[in-house]
């Protein structure tokens, strides 16, 4: 046996930690003297140990090490539950690098403001069209991009390519919420669809409706990350303050290239806001 700071060079935690979880109750020492009170540790001990950091990393909570370690749990679990931390890790890590991007980006717009050129702003009018979508509210932006690669894959699959043309998004938020993004997505129709299409394996329900026409739609492409879009959006705002217009209904925005997890620097997305020229104010005499 060994004592304990002999124990913690070979187990590679501080004695400090071995102490704390003796207090706790979580590993207590093969061993005490009770002359001497020297506590005495087992290798045997350490797989028990290597269970309570390995449950602790994976972000319990001490008490509920204690459940699990009482009930031995075995190795097939614990790889679950890592397998399901790791998940959570990379989708936190995609996350903060969309933020990462989004702040790089705002400073780019920031360094280069007041040289940015006329924006290719282009007013059209868009036409009715029919559109297979669903509506859903969105924790957040990563969440938007999942159910946007989500519905580019599986349904062309479904009710054919030649049926369908752009991924589409109508954004019904009435402010810009990251957090609960209210927003339509599917796909515009060039042919027949299902009135009703499920999107497996979650059962969510694409329905076919009419997107409905715009006489004066000004319009912006967006090239590059879907993280630096503000920067198009600023511009488009900006035009369509300066040239006296006013948006008045739901944005828009048409994938006409999509943002794929490998491919993302190669986006290319028309922004649109629909919009309504405001009348001049009247000279004064």
């Amino acid at each position: 046996m060994f004592r304990i700071g002999e124990f913690s060079k070979i187990a590679q935690v501080s004695g400090r930690l071995l102490r704390y979880y003796e207090e706790i109750g979580l590993l207590i020492p093969e061993y005490t003297d009770p002359q001497t009170g020297y506590r005495y540790y087992s290798a045997a001990q350490l797989p028990r140990l290597n269970r309570i950091l390995v449950l602790k990393e994976l972000g319990l909570s001490l008490e509920q090490v204690a459940r699990l370690i009482d009930r031995d749990t075995c190795t097939d679990e614990i790889r679950g539950m890592l397998t399901l931390r790791k998940a959570q890790i990379e989708r936190t890590v995609q996350e903060e690098m969309i933020r990462f991007r989004d702040i790089e980006s705002r400073l780019k717009q920031l360094e280069t403001y007041g040289q940015i050129q006329e924006p290719d702003v282009v007013l059209k009018s868009v036409p009715a069209q029919e559109y297979l979508a669903l509506r859903e509210v969105l924790p957040s932006m990563n969440a938007v991009q999942r159910l946007v690669r989500k519905i580019a894959t599986a349904v062309p699959d479904m009710i054919g390519k030649n049926n369908v043309s752009n991924v589409a998004i109508v954004i019904h938020s009435p402010t810009f919420d990251p957090e609960a993004f209210d927003a339509e997505i599917g796909y515009l129709l060039t042919g027949k669809a299902p009135a009703l299409v499920k999107l497996l394996p979650e059962d969510r329900v694409l329905m076919v409706r009419e997107l409905p026409m715009s006489e004066t739609m000004a319009t912006i492409v967006h090239v590059g990350p879907v993280s630096d879009r503000h920067g198009s959006y600023g511009a488009l705002g900006t035009w369509v303050e300066a040239n006296n217009y006013q948006i008045v209904g739901p944005g828009r925005e048409i994938m006409l290239q999509l943002p794929l997890p490998e491919k993302e620097n190669e986006a290319v997305i028309e922004l649109q806001f629909p919009v309504t020229r405001l009348e001049q104010p009247a000279s004064s005499t």
